[in-house]
């Protein structure tokens, strides 16, 4: 199937972070802990040129005044919104309804907030399903603990995530993209 951003990405070796530290994107939600989380995705919607977007199985929108280019984000960056938005629905007393990433209203001011949730779920749900890290946990004895325990410090085969970042941002629209305007 065809996918504009296939050429640019590398396959990497890796280990996760949460077998052996914590990062940016664990602990209590701090300020700095939300901009790193929201700069993951912030990256927005990409253009590609006419001839790659008759590769894809859908169509889609030219980019009004840049017609010889087409809008598309790549999938990962709303699943991370996805992510992002789970982890503040599960910390209402950080994220009240003042925050509009988890309690939005539809245009007739209804609030949609579990169902945006629960679309959020369902689509990370199907990402891990569709994309299935076959990489193999084991388990080791612990002699202090006695007791086997699983190991998490595995080997993962990952697409290189800078060169995810560096496409999309290679080929952001820097324009903007007006939704309400189609292109003829």
């Amino acid at each position: 199937m065809a996918a504009p951003a296939q050429g640019a990405i590398r396959n990497e070796i890796r280990v996760f972070s949460h077998a052996l530290a914590l990062s940016q994107y664990h602990g209590p939600p701090t300020d700095e802990s939300d901009e790193a989380w929201e700069s993951l995705y912030r990256i927005g919607i990409s253009r590609i040129s006419r001839d790659q977007a008759s590769l894809l199985p859908n169509w889609t929108e030219a980019i009004p005044g840049d017609e010889d280019h087409y809008a598309v984000a790549l999938d990962v960056f709303h699943q991370l919104h996805c992510l992002n938005l789970i982890r503040k629905a599960l910390l209402p007393k950080r994220y009240g309804p003042s925050d509009p990433i988890v309690h939005t209203t539809d245009p007739a001011g209804n609030a949609v907030a579990f169902d945006h949730v629960d679309h959020c779920i369902n689509s990370v749900r199907e990402s891990l399903m569709c994309n299935a890290d076959i990489a193999v946990n084991v388990w080791q004895w612990d002699p202090k603990k006695m007791v086997s325990a699983p190991r998490l410090d595995n080997l993962h085969v990952c697409k290189n995530w800078d060169d995810i970042y560096e496409w999309a941002n290679q080929h952001k629209i820097t324009s903007g993209f007006n939704t309400s305007r189609h292109a003829e």
